[in-house]
C-alpha cells in the first residue's frame, strides 16, 4: 500500500456540488522490453455498483464536490490508460473500439478488462485534507496463435494528506496508485512467440 505525506504551498478549492475532472495517466517506472508482439486493447466493461462515477470530496464546512472522469466513460478512459502505459514501456500497442474494428490490426493478444474497483475520495478538516483512493481492475489477454488465456487482477490502494487541496493532488494520487498496479501487467508476464504468459 502507498503512504504519501505532503505539504503544498498552492492552494486550490472546488465549489460544493462541482464536479471536477480527473484524468487517468498512470505513472510509467522505465523499462527496456520491446516485444514485437501485436496487442490490440478493447474498451473495459465498468463493473463497479455506480458506473461512471470517481469519488467525491467532503468540505470543511459541509457539502461536498465530486470527482469525474472526463466524458464519463470510464471503461473506454482505463482501457485508454493501459495502452498508453504499455506503450510506454515498450509494448507494440493499439486500440479498437470493438473486436470487428480491429480486424486490420492482426493482433497477437487481445487485452480486455473489467474495472472492479476506482475511486478517490477526499475529506477536508481543519488545516488538513485527507485523501484515499482504491483501484481494482480485472484483465484478461488472449492469445490469438493458440487460444490461451492469461489473466490477473491489478490492486492498487494509496492514501496522502496535504494542508492545502487542489484537485492535481488527487489526480496525481490516483494515477501513481493506477501506475503501480499496472506494473504488474510487465513484470509477471512474459512474450513467448508472440504469446503472452505468465512468468
Amino acid at each position: 500500500m502507498l503512504g504519501f505525506v505532503g505539504v503544498l504551498a498552492v492552494a486550490g478549492c472546488a465549489a460544493k456540488g462541482e464536479v471536477v475532472p480527473i484524468n487517468l495517466i498512470p505513472v510509467v517506472q522505465s523499462s527496456s522490453q520491446k516485444p514485437d508482439a501485436v496487442v490490440v486493447v478493447l474498451p473495459f466493461e465498468d463493473g463497479r455498483a455506480e458506473p461512471n462515477t470517481l469519488g467525491s470530496r467532503k468540505h470543511f464546512w459541509g457539502g461536498q464536490s465530486y470527482f469525474e472522469i472526463p466524458g464519463g466513460q470510464s471503461g473506454d478512459a482505463v482501457a485508454k490508460a493501459v495502452s498508453d502505459y504499455l506503450k510506454a514501456k515498450g509494448w507494440n500497442v493499439t486500440m479498437a473500439k470493438s473486436a470487428d474494428s480491429m480486424a486490420q490490426d492482426r493482433p497477437d493478444v487481445i487485452l480486455t478488462g473489467k474495472i472492479l474497483a476506482l475511486a478517490v475520495d477526499a475529506e477536508s478538516k481543519f488545516m488538513k485534507t485527507e485523501m484515499v483512493t482504491k483501484t481494482k481492475i480485472a484483465v484478461q489477454a488472449k492469445n490469438a496463435a493458440d487460444d490461451s488465456t492469461v489473466r490477473m487482477t491489478l490492486n492498487g490502494a494509496g492514501s496522502q494528506s496535504v494542508v492545502w487541496f487542489d484537485a492535481q493532488d488527487a489526480e496525481k494520487l490516483l494515477n501513481d496508485v493506477l501506475g503501480e498496479s499496472m506494473e504488474k501487467l510487465t513484470t509477471d508476464t512474459k512474450f513467448d512467440n508472440k504469446m503472452l504468459r505468465l512468468k
